[in-house]
């Protein structure tokens, strides 16, 4: 398949397994690879990353409506 939207997210089938692990770290198996350790330990990472970008995001719409509140008054 071309174009798949799951692979054009991730770059890699560690970086796939990471996000999956990440929502459900009790699987055991996974597309007939056996789940790891280091692979619960890259989702922890992956994890902790996409927080990061969330939380970066979230503070920088945070500095700017407080920018634009200031503007208004």
């Amino acid at each position: 398949m071309l174009n798949n939207p799951v692979e054009q997210n991730a770059s890699s089938f560690n970086v796939l397994l990471a996000d999956v692990l990440a929502k459900n770290p009790k699987i055991k198996r996974f597309c007939k690879h056996v789940v790891q350790e280091s692979n619960l330990l890259e989702a922890v990472y992956f994890k902790q990353y996409k927080w990061g970008k969330a939380e970066e995001a979230r503070k920088k719409q945070l500095a700017e409506e407080k920018a634009k509140a200031a503007a208004d008054d």
